[in-house]
């Protein structure tokens, strides 16, 4: 078995990072902040459009209050994510 999606795209990760802040209940402006990037770096980053690195993973991940793994699984994985209010 295939942990890991080795065609995942900076446009999947993205779609993971938006679908996690929607579900923190924050606007791309909040998640700026907390990340010290601009809301329009946020959007670039959840479009797609712009490289994801593995420190920029790690700060959305501890920010957005997930594993890293859950930006990298595969995308038909059911994978529960819990969320800490």
């Amino acid at each position: 078995m295939t942990l890991y999606d080795n065609q995942i795209s900076n446009t999947d990760i993205g779609a993971k990072v938006r679908k996690r802040r929607l579900l923190l209940g924050w606007s791309a402006s909040i998640l700026g902040k907390k990340t010290g990037l601009s809301q329009q770096q946020i959007s670039r980053y959840e479009r797609g459009t712009q490289n994801f690195t593995i420190h920029r993973l790690c700060i959305f991940a501890n920010v957005l209050q997930c594993d890293l793994n859950y930006f990298l699984e595969r995308r038909n994985s059911s994978v529960t994510v819990p969320i800490n209010l």
